[in-house]
C-alpha cells in the first residue's frame, strides 16, 4: 500500500441542487440608496428611467445611474456650469401634492443645518417638468447594506462595528439635538466612504418633531417596517426614541447578521410576545442595554443615543478608527471588468480580520514580499449548503491562474485550505502563509444562476484594495473566474502572464463535464475505497460529456491507480497509465500532468528513467508548482537520494507552508538519513497542522522505534485511524517492548484484515520482528500485487535488517533500481 503522501484531505459530500431564484446584480455604492437584497426591484419600469446624457433643469447631465430605492431612483450627475463637479441625485418615483412638496423643501433645510461629518449634505429640492429630485454630495463608498451582505449574513465582529456604531449614533444625537428625526434609519441608509468615513443619509425624507412629511398616500414609503417601532408603524408623530429604535436594529444586525425579531415588525413581535435573543457577541450589561432600546413601548425605551452608546461601551470601549474603516485610499483606479464598477476600496474589514495590524516577520522567513498572495477557500453560501464541491473548485482554479503570474508567489491549495472552516484572523493567515495580501469570496448558487463574490485584502493594514460581485448563469464561469484573476493583478500592479496555458479543469466549455470534474476530484480527497470506486464513474461521465477534457483524463487516472493500489488489481494501473497519457496528450503543457505520470511510473509501473523524465519536464513548465517540487523529491528519495530530497521537500514546504503532507515527507526524509531532531521538528509542525494525520503519527512512531522508544512508539501508533498502518505499528512496538504476544495478535489481524492492500507493511512489521524470512515472502507478495510501497525500498529505515541479504539486492534488480554496494547497507 502507497503511503500517497499527496492525497490532499477529505470533504464533504454533496446533497441536490437549490431551486431557481432570482439574483440581484451587486451595487457598488450608491448616495442614499438601498439595493434590496436577492430581489430586483420592480417599483419602476424602464421607461421611468432618465436617459445617460439627459439634462436636468438644463444644468445636470446623467452621468449613470446608481441604483434604487423605496421612494426614488439615484443617479450621478455632473454640473454643466462648473467644471469638474458632481452630484448624485434621487428622483422621487411619485408626485407630490404642493403641501407636501413644501413640508419636503422645510425638510432639507433643517437639513442643510446639519453640518456635521458623518452626515450627508443634502443641497436642495428641485422640480424639472413632472420630475421632483433632491441634490446631494456624492461620496464613493458602499452602504452597511451591501458591505453584510458580502459577509454572508454573519455580522462584524464587535471591534470592527464599534467605530461604525459610534459615528452613525453621533451623527444621530447631533441631528437630534437640532431637533431633527431621521424616521428612516437602516442599513441601506448608513455609507461607509472610500476615504473611511461613515455617513448617514437620507435626512432629505426626514421629519421634524412639529409635523409629518408626506401626505398620507406616500407615508408608507418613508419608514422601512423591519427596522420601524410600534409608534412608527401605527403613524404616530415621530420622536427621538424611534430612531434609537431604528438605531438597535440596525446595531443588532451589524453584530449577528439577523434582525433582532427576524422577518416579524415590531407590532408583530409585540403581538407574538417574541423577545430579543441576547447576542454571544456581547456581555450581559450590553444586551440589557441593546433590548432597553429596542422596548415595544416608547416610555420603556432608552431616551438619548448617547445612553445607548454608554450601554454598549460598558464592557468594550472603542478601539481605535484604525480597527475598522480606511484610512487614506491607498490604491488608484482599478479595472472596469465589462459594465461593472469596480469600488477603489473595500471599506471595512473582512469578518475573518479580528484585528488588523501589521504582521509581525518571523525570525526564520525572508521580509514578506507585495507580490504574494493566497487564496482562501470560497464559502458555498447556497440556501442548502449543497455547492461545496464547486466552492472548493473555483478555490483551486483561482490558485491555478493567478500561480501562472509571473513573480506573483501564491501558496498552494493544501495551505490556503487549511483555514477552510477556521474564524483565523487575515493578519494571522497572511502570516503563516508569508503572504501580503489575501483573496476571500463566496458562492451562492441556485439553479443555473450564481452569485461569485470576491474581495482582495492587504493583510498588514486589513484595508479592501478591491471587492465586486457577479451574478451570472453557471455556463459563464470559466468567464468570472478570468475576470476575477484580471481584477486581483489588476489590484495589485501586475501583468497577466502572455499566453499562459489552461491548467486544472481548464480546457473544457462543457459546464456539467466540469462539475462532474469537480465532484470527481473531491471523492478522491476521502480516502477509501468506495470513493475512488465512485471518482472513477464520476470521471467517465465528464469525458462522455467531453471526449477531450485533458483533466477529467488525468482524474480518472488518478481514481484508478488508487483503486488499484486497495485492491491489487494491476490492470488498474495499465488503465490509469493510459489514461494519465490521454491527459497529456491534449494537454501537453500541464506541469501537474507531467508530475502524476512522473509518479504513476515510478510508484507502480518502476520506469525510473520515464518518472525522471516526466518530473524535469513538469519543473520546466511550473518550478513554483508545490506539488512538483514535491513529486520531485519523492523521486530522488526512492533512488536513495536523500540529500537532494530533502533539499526539494524544504522548496515544497515553502511554496506549501500549511501542507502537513510536505512537512511529514521531509521528516521521513530525515528518519532515513537518522537526523532525529530535524524529523522531529518536521512532523511536530505536521502534526500541528494536522493532529489525526496518518502519515505523520506513523513516521513519529517509526522514529520513537528507531530510538528504542517503544512506549512512546506504541503511542503514537493507537493514535492512527487507518487500521492497516496501527495495526503494523502496534505489532512493531509491542515486539520492541517485549510483548511477543501482543505483538503476534497485532501482526496476525493485520494479515487476516489487509493482506490484500496492506503486503508491503506486513513486511515492514515482520522485518522489524527479525522474521527476515517471512518479511521477503511478503515483499514478494507485495511485488506480484504492484503494492506501491515498494518505491521506499531502497531508504526505507524499518527494512534495514533486510540489507545485508543478497535476496534485497535481487529484489532491487527486479523493480529496476540500483543494488545496494557493499557500503550502502545503512545510512548511520
Amino acid at each position: 500500500m502507497s503511503k500517497e503522501r499527496d492525497r490532499p484531505p477529505p470533504s464533504t459530500e454533496i446533497p441536490p441542487q437549490a431551486s431557481e431564484l432570482d439574483l440581484h446584480p451587486s451595487g457598488c455604492w450608491t448616495s442614499g440608496l438601498e439595493v434590496p437584497r436577492l430581489q430586483k426591484s420592480t417599483d419602476a419600469t424602464a421607461g421611468d428611467r432618465l436617459a445617460i446624457g439627459q439634462m436636468l433643469s438644463g444644468r445636470y447631465r446623467i452621468e449613470r445611474e446608481l441604483g434604487e430605492g423605496g421612494m426614488g431612483v439615484v443617479y450621478l450627475v455632473s454640473d454643466q456650469q462648473v467644471v469638474g463637479e458632481s452630484f448624485a441625485v434621487k428622483v422621487l418615483k411619485e408626485a407630490l401634492d404642493p403641501q407636501a412638496l413644501q413640508l419636503l423643501r422645510e425638510e432639507v433645510r433643517q437639513t442643510r443645518k446639519l453640518s456635521h461629518p458623518n452626515i450627508v449634505d443634502v443641497h436642495s429640492v428641485n422640480v424639472d417638468g413632472k420630475k421632483l429630485y433632491v441634490l446631494m454630495e456624492h461620496l464613493d463608498g458602499k452602504t452597511l447594506n451591501t458591505l453584510l451582505d458580502e459577509e454572508f449574513g454573519r455580522g462584524m465582529p464587535f471591534s470592527h462595528a464599534w467605530p461604525i456604531i459610534e459615528d452613525v449614533g453621533t451623527a444621530l444625537g447631533y441631528a437630534h439635538d437640532h431637533n431633527v428625526i431621521h424616521s428612516d434609519l437602516k442599513p441601506a441608509n448608513v455609507l461607509l466612504t472610500s476615504s473611511g468615513k461613515t455617513k448617514l443619509l437620507d435626512f432629505g425624507i426626514a421629519r421634524v418633531s412639529r409635523g409629518p412629511l408626506l401626505h398620507k398616500r406616500s407615508g408608507s414609503r418613508a419608514l422601512t417596517p423591519a427596522y420601524a417601532s410600534c409608534e412608527m408603524l401605527r403613524g404616530q408623530e415621530a420622536d427621538r426614541r424611534d430612531d434609537i429604535y431604528s438605531f438597535a436594529c440596525v446595531i443588532y444586525e451589524m453584530l449577528s447578521g439577523d434582525r433582532p425579531f427576524g422577518e416579524l415588525s415590531a407590532l408583530e413581535a409585540r403581538d407574538a410576545g417574541t423577545r430579543v435573543p441576547p447576542l454571544g457577541a456581547l456581555s450581559r450589561t450590553q444586551n440589557e442595554a441593546l433590548a432597553r432600546a429596542l422596548a415595544f413601548d416608547r416610555a420603556s425605551r432608552t431616551t438619548s443615543v448617547e445612553q445607548l452608546l454608554a450601554g454598549l461601551g460598558t464592557d468594550k470601549a472603542p478601539g481605535g478608527r484604525q480597527h475598522a474603516v480606511l484610512g487614506p485610499a491607498i490604491i488608484a483606479a482599478l479595472a472596469v471588468l465589462g459594465s461593472a464598477y469596480l469600488a477603489l476600496d473595500k471599506l471595512w474589514i473582512s469578518k475573518r480580520s479580528v484585528v488588523v495590524q501589521p504582521v509581525a516577520s518571523d525570525a526564520q522567513q525572508a521580509p514578506v514580499s507585495l507580490s504574494s498572495i493566497a487564496v482562501l477557500p470560497f464559502v458555498d453560501m447556497s440556501e442548502k449548503k449543497d455547492q461545496d464541491y464547486f466552492t472548493d473548485g473555483l478555490t483551486e482554479e483561482m490558485i491555478n491562474l493567478l500561480g501562472e503570474v509571473p513573480d506573483l508567489r501564491v501558496p498552494a491549495r493544501t495551505s490556503s485550505f487549511y483555514f477552510k472552516g477556521k474564524s483565523e484572523d487575515i493578519a494571522t493567515i497572511a502570516q503563516k502563509l508569508h503572504v501580503a495580501h489575501v483573496l476571500e469570496g463566496s458562492v451562492r448558487k441556485v439553479g443555473k444562476r450564481l452569485r461569485i463574490t470576491a474581495q482582495l485584502i492587504r493583510a498588514d493594514t486589513g484595508y479592501h484594495l478591491w471587492s465586486q460581485a457577479y451574478d451570472r448563469d453557471d455556463t459563464d464561469i470559466f468567464a468570472v473566474q478570468d475576470d476575477i484573476a484580471k481584477a486581483v493583478v489588476t489590484a495589485l500592479q501586475l501583468k497577466l502572464a502572455s499566453g499562459a496555458q489552461e491548467t486544472g479543469s481548464r480546457g473544457t466549455k462543457n459546464t456539467e463535464a466540469y462539475n462532474r470534474y469537480l465532484l470527481g476530484r473531491q471523492l478522491l480527497r476521502r480516502d477509501n475505497l468506495e470513493n475512488f470506486r465512485h471518482a472513477v464513474e464520476v470521471f467517465k461521465q465528464a469525458i462522455a460529456l467531453d471526449p477531450n477534457y485533458a483533466a477529467a483524463y488525468a482524474g480518472l487516472g488518478v481514481a484508478e491507480r488508487s483503486v488499484a493500489d486497495l485492491t491489487g488489481d494491476t490492470a488498474g494501473i495499465e488503465r490509469a497509465e493510459h489514461n494519465v497519457d490521454k491527459a497529456l496528450s491534449l494537454a501537453p503543457e500541464d506541469a501537474s500532468g507531467y508530475a502524476a505520470r512522473s509518479r504513476l511510473r515510478a510508484v507502480y509501473l518502476w520506469d525510473w528513467s520515464g518518472a525522471q523524465a516526466d518530473i524535469e519536464k513538469a519543473l520546466s513548465l511550473d518550478p513554483r508548482n508545490s506539488d512538483v517540487q514535491h513529486q520531485y523529491a519523492r523521486l530522488l528519495a526512492d533512488l536513495d537520494r536523500l540529500p537532494e530530497a530533502i533539499a526539494a521537500q524544504k522548496k515544497a514546504t515553502d511554496l506549501d507552508p500549511l501542507s502537513s503532507v510536505a512537512w511529514e515527507a521531509l521528516g521521513f526524509y530525515y528518519i532515513g538519513i537518522g537526523d532525529f531532531a530535524a524529523a522531529d521538528a518536521a512532523l511536530d509542525r505536521a502534526i500541528d497542522i494536522e493532529p489525526t494525520s496518518v502519515l505523520a503519527l506513523s513516521d513519529l512512531g517509526m522514529a520513537r522505534l528507531l530510538q528504542g522508544e517503544g512506549e512512546e512508539a506504541r503511542e503514537a501508533f493507537r493514535k492512527i485511524d487507518l487500521e492497516a498502518i496501527r495495526l503494523m505499528g502496534i505489532a512493531m512496538a509491542e515486539h520492541t517492548l517485549g510483548h511477543a504476544k501482543e505483538s503476534q495478535q497485532a501482526l496476525e489481524e493485520l494479515i487476516a484484515k489487509h493482506a490484500q492492500e496492506a503486503a508491503y507493511q506486513i513486511a515492514q512489521a515482520c522485518a522489524w520482528r527479525g522474521e527476515k524470512d517471512r518479511a521477503f515472502e511478503w515483499l514478494e507478495r507485495a511485488y506480484q500485487q504492484r503494492d506501491g510501497g515498494l518505491s521506499e525500498i531502497r531508504y526505507d529505515p524499518m527494512l534495514r535488517s533486510l540489507r545485508a541479504d543478497p535476496r534485497f539486492n535481487a529484489l532491487l534488480r527486479k523493480l529496476k533500481l540500483p543494488a545496494l554496494a557493499a557500503g550502502q547497507v545503512s545510512h548511520a
